[in-house]
């Protein structure tokens, strides 16, 4: 049991505050209290997004980067944090500006302390370790006793407190090689950067979960929430802080953990059937616990927290087993993709499931991190080697759900309306959902690896940073506006999961290939079909419905993602008898398919396509006669496709409904209207120099305007150019590489094709559309980008032969 002693000084280092703060609530004194939580909030999310995994990283014993690097970081990173906290504490506190320096001062003594208990842990410095707590304990009883009278100790008492985690296990030796020059501070920088994210996005996370759950709850619904998450949570949050390190150190060192992983494993049992029998026994008897004055979602709540709890211990075991390798690890993806992507399941679960569903949002969070730390390392994929769950048909398969337009509602089921202009009227039960939301996250987990995939979690990162950051600045309040914005959030960060997944992706052997191949599979599929029920239906222009589903926004973004498919099938496929036919016959079905969509950049991008394929064909020694019959049946198609429309126009038949619309020319009449909905963007960007950096506070009402016709414009007329920066430096770095690239690129057909589609994505199509922030469009063409980013480097390993 000698091993207690570790986590529980540092569970009195880290939890004191929280104690306190507990004590004078329940000890008459709730104003205070509130003052000390107010503080402690903001002065944990602060220091802790600043973190970095120390005590892990410590005690891991990797030699990349030790308590001496992590200590002399912290100490210049000491002053710039501390006079935030005091800024951000000392216009909500009434307490005077003594009361909020000193509760700073704890913190950040908190904050070194952690440093130096680490290394009493490593060092095996049980009586320096057992001493410190007992400081702690007393000096906390203490205070909370001077602070519940109220006299004239209750200052001092304070200072003296507030000093004590650095006072109590300060280590000369170590204080003073943190300042040497032989100390590498660049290098721990860089060592730390990773973990500086993963504890930055976790601090942010904790930060926009709640206030999401009060925009979108309520003040009563999410105070009962946070206590439930709280109260069922706090066996995670003691195993991830507390013991957990010290239980994986040993356990890495092969340590008889004895009777201690016992008692433990054996709290783990109980806990789970307690959150069990409460789940079960408030569901089935609603008032069983009415006498205790709250809710039934509240005791679920607690419920499944306790459930989750369990799970997260399980989750967290998986974390610090890889932040304590020799060989030295970090989770910045996993930590990223969990608790964004929980952050996002927020408004689908209150509107889509119903209120009570929210208690399961712990559970959730915990699951989720669970799947991605398991998939830190390799994914999942490698446990299928053979058969038809085999690493290349799992592959394949990915793409083919990525792609197939197949939506379904949370109200309804499967989408199978045939009318040209549903629109969902903004209530999200209705909206159509493409399946390839689930399987663009099943995917990156599946695949798993992050950081092969580490600029665009960076990326990610930033861009969702920044998006909070400025919506913050601007002033998030629990009204209407503030839920739209981070709604409005959440749809654009959405698709850019699929970033990772892409790059995740393009690190496999062939993948153009496989890409290639299964975007042909459904092309071939769902072209037939969609063409066939049109010409049966003597539509005009493209009908949405496939025959067993519809497909939705079948003429706004659907043609281009098609033709990109066919673009990259044929710079791919080209050249083996086993896809020429097939490649033959697409080429004549999208000749009819973009002339029937009335897309202007779907025919755009087939010509190009087509073009630039003959051309690289040429230039590369094909014969010119054996390529010459891909642009002749695109343009029977086409030819085909125009017949059929004026049969059609002469009969009478055709319409155009407002929907059907690709290019918004054909609504806002012409390019005078078009150019002056740029011109109402611009002027709102540039208004003021807040409106250009952060954006707006409420979103367009979707009469007036519902997009700004561009992508980027759309973006930083919502979130500041200071949101839109980190993607648009993507997507600078992403031409300049492709510039630099071309001549290799041209060389090998398939990723000179990706490029092409890619470019045309990032420079034309998101110049007139905001294709990028729609889930299936958008997860497609960040697929796309991602594939591009992985295959730049070394394009020729990517590919394959076709057959």
């Amino acid at each position: 049991m000698g091993l207690m002693v570790y986590p529980a000084a540092f569970m009195a280092n880290t939890f004191a505050m929280m104690l306190v703060m507990i004590g004078l609530s329940l000890f008459g004194k709730p104003e205070l209290a509130a003052d000390f939580g107010l503080i402690h909030g903001a002065t944990v999310a602060l220091f802790f997004s600043f973190s970095g995994n120390a005590r892990s990283l410590i005690l891991a014993e990797s030699g990349e980067v030790g308590a001496t690097g992590i200590l002399r970081l912290r100490l210049l990173m000491l002053p710039p944090l501390g006079i935030l906290a005091f800024i951000l504490c000392i216009g909500v506190v009434g307490s005077g500006w003594i009361f909020v320096l000193l509760l700073v001062v704890r913190r950040a003594t908190e904050w070194l302390a952690e440093i130096f208990l680490s290394e009493q842990e490593l060092r095996h410095q049980g009586p320096a370790a057992l001493q410190f707590l007992l400081v702690q304990a007393g000096l906390s009883l203490l205070l909370l006793l001077a602070l519940l009278d109220g006299g004239v100790l209750a200052t001092p008492v304070t200072m003296l407190w507030a000093l004590s985690p650095l006072l109590a296990c300060l280590n000369q030796g170590l204080l003073g090689s943190a300042p040497r020059r032989d100390v590498p501070l660049f290098s721990s920088i860089r060592l730390l950067l990773p973990h500086f994210g993963s504890t930055a996005v976790i601090g942010v996370s904790v930060y926009v979960f709640r206030l999401f759950i009060l925009l979108v709850a309520g003040k009563e619904i999410a105070g009962d929430l946070f206590s439930a998450f709280a109260l069922g949570g706090i066996l995670g949050a003691v195993f991830s802080q507390a013991l957990g390190p010290t239980l994986v150190r040993h356990e890495q060192r092969a340590v008889n953990q004895g009777r201690l992983l016992k008692i433990f494993n054996l709290t783990l049992k109980l806990v789970l059937l307690a959150g069990v029998a409460l789940v079960a026994g408030v569901w089935s008897q609603p008032h069983l616990l009415d006498w205790t004055q709250k809710s039934q979602l509240f005791w679920l709540a607690v419920g499944c927290s306790l459930v989750g709890g369990v799970v997260m211990v399980f989750a967290q075991r998986i974390r610090l087993r890889i932040l304590q390798d020799e060989v030295g690890g970090d989770v910045f993806g996993s930590d990223i993709l969990a608790n964004i992507l929980l952050v996002a399941c927020i408004p689908f679960m209150f509107y889509g499931l119903g209120v009570n569903a929210m208690a399961l949002l712990y559970l959730l969070g915990a699951s989720l991190s669970w799947l991605f730390y398991a998939s830190e390392r390799r994914g999942f994929l490698p446990l299928y080697r053979s058969g038809w769950f085999g690493q290349r048909h799992l592959l394949m398969f990915i793409v083919v759900a990525i792609f197939l337009p197949v939506f379904f509602q949370l109200q309804g089921g499967l989408f199978t309306d045939r009318s040209s202009n549903f629109s969902s009227d903004g209530i999200l039960a209705l909206l159509p959902i493409p399946v390839s939301v689930l399987v663009c996250y099943l995917g990156m987990v599946l695949l798993g690896g992050y950081s092969r995939a580490r600029l665009a979690l960076l990326t990610l990162f930033f861009v969702f940073v920044g998006m909070l950051l400025t919506s913050i600045l601007l002033g998030l309040d629990a009204t209407g506006e503030g839920r739209q914005k981070l709604i409005l959030l959440i749809q654009y960060i959405l698709p850019m999961f699929a970033l990772v997944l892409g790059q995740q992706y393009g690190a496999y052997e062939e993948a153009l290939t496989l890409v290639a191949r299964a975007a042909m599979m459904v092309l071939l599929v769902v072209l037939p079909l969609q063409l066939l029920v049109t010409l049966l239906n003597g539509d005009a222009p493209l009908s949405p419905s496939a025959y067993f589903f519809s497909i939705y926004q079948h003429l706004q973004y659907v043609p281009l993602l098609f033709a990109a498919a066919f673009v990259l099938g044929l710079f791919s496929l080209w050249g083996h008898a086993s896809t020429d036919r097939w490649l033959s016959l697409l080429t004549f079905l999208m000749g009819v398919y973009v002339v029937l969509s009335w897309s202007v950049m779907a025919c755009l991008l087939f010509a190009l396509g087509v073009i630039g394929f003959v051309i690289q064909k040429v230039i590369w020694g094909r014969n010119l006669v054996s390529v010459l019959g891909i642009p002749v049946l695109g343009i029977c198609g086409a030819l085909l496709g125009t017949l059929y429309v004026h049969s059609v126009w002469q009969a009478g038949a055709m319409t155009f409904p407002a929907a059907a619309a690709d290019l918004p020319m054909q609504f806002l009449e012409g390019w005078a209207a078009y150019l002056e909905r740029w011109k109402f963007y611009v002027d709102g960007i540039f208004s003021t120099w807040t409106n250009a950096l952060l954006g707006h506070v409420k979103p367009l009402e979707r009469g007036l305007y519902p997009s700004a016709l561009n992508y980027y414009l759309d973006f930083a007329y919502n979130f500041g150019l200071l949101g839109l920066l980190p993607l648009m430096l993507l997507t600078l770095y992403t031409l300049l590489t492709v510039f630099r690239a071309w001549r290799n690129l041209s060389e090998n057909s398939p990723a000179m094709g990706l490029a092409l589609v890619v470019t045309f994505m990032l420079m034309l199509d998101s110049s007139f559309k905001v294709g990028l922030r729609q889930p299936y469009s958008g997860i497609i063409m960040f697929f796309f980008w991602g594939l591009l980013l992985a295959v730049i480097p070394q394009p020729s390993v990517r590919t394959s032969p076709a057959s």
